[in-house]
């Protein structure tokens, strides 16, 4: 009887641990417990969208800025150079009102060969950033960088978390936070200098590989990576797919590209799970093969479950905020990733 009482006393301390651990974090960095991604060029909320971030009582949208990448026009000097910047054109002040309880944190994606470039563009970028959340009208307390850094290019990384935190301090006259994703492979590393990361949970497969079932997300491919979890010495926040794309291949089954735009039924029959045939004459036939892929809500929460048996609940993100893409989830899924 002692013996049970004794397991049952230790089941509710390792709870209430992972509870508080979980307030303490969000408090501190000021984390909401619901937060979005938006990663379009155009900055462009639909009335659904909008909806949305207030029916499930949004807290934070992490809004891409721009990307950084290897400088191959020639009409710029810089070794690096900004790609596919937000633009913001068609909102003011009615779009500022929507957002006026929601914190707004840049997002700059680097990509691998741009970060080992990192001395010669940041001070650029914060000065970018600094610009234009001036022209957008937003007042940011933190910023996010995304880079799929590896062992070669960590130190990279590192060195320009630490440079362009002052870098920024410069520009916006104040400390501003940093965060950074964390991509699975990277949980076997040492953390970034950052205040926390947000956990992609989602890209875990080869896309390109012809066999792959699901590149989005499959369980499989992320089980490995839970032993780093409860070692990992960084707060983190949980990112889940809430996308679908379609990945296309030739008649030799190699990759031709990814492609989110949806196919006429008569163009494509199923020849075998998600993969299916194309019928007719398709951009040159290009393409002859194409995988659906749209990550069940079972399978989100199954992840879910994963990375928080580790490390306790966590602050949960979605990527990404697009109405036709959240519109195959009802509301009561969508509830369940958030809680």
């Amino acid at each position: 009887m002692k013996k049970k009482i004794l397991i049952i006393s230790i089941v509710i301390a390792a709870i209430l641990v992972a509870v508080v651990g979980y307030v303490v974090f969000a408090d501190k960095m000021n984390i909401p417990k619901n937060s979005v991604y938006y990663w379009k060029t155009n900055l462009c909320l639909d009335d659904e969208e909008l909806d949305f971030l207030e029916r499930h009582d949004i807290g934070r949208m992490y809004l891409r800025f721009f990307d950084v990448d290897i400088n191959d026009n020639n009409s710029f000097s810089d070794k690096c150079a900004p790609v596919a910047s937000l633009d913001m054109f068609y909102f003011g002040e009615e779009f500022l009102h929507n957002m006026e309880n929601i914190d707004i944190v840049p997002v700059v994606f680097i990509t691998k060969a741009a970060i080992r470039e990192y001395a010669t563009f940041t001070d650029d970028l914060a000065h970018r950033l600094y610009a234009m959340c001036n022209g957008f009208g937003f007042t940011i307390g933190e910023v996010q960088f995304d880079c799929d850094w590896t062992e070669s290019t960590r130190d990279d990384f590192f060195q320009f978390l630490k440079d362009e935190r002052q870098a920024l301090k410069k520009y916006f006259g104040k400390d501003i936070m940093l965060s950074s994703t964390i991509r699975l492979h990277q949980l076997a590393q040492t953390p970034p200098d950052v205040e926390y990361g947000v956990l992609m949970c989602y890209n875990t497969g080869r896309f390109k590989n012809f066999d792959t079932k699901n590149s989005i997300l499959d369980i499989e491919d992320i089980r490995p990576y839970m032993k780093y979890l409860k070692s990992y010495k960084l707060p983190l926040s949980l990112a889940l797919p809430t996308y679908s794309w379609y990945v296309e291949f030739d008649e030799n089954k190699k990759f031709v590209r990814l492609n989110r735009s949806d196919y006429d039924d008569y163009q494509i029959k199923n020849v075998e799970d998600n993969v299916y045939e194309l019928e007719i004459e398709y951009q040159g036939q290009e393409s002859r093969y194409v995988r659906y892929e749209q990550v069940s809500s079972e399978t989100i929460l199954l992840a879910k479950k994963m990375v928080e048996d580790q490390c306790g609940s966590l602050p949960i993100v979605l990527y990404h905020l697009d109405s036709q893409q959240l519109s195959k989830y009802s509301e009561d899924e969508i509830d369940s990733f958030f809680n």
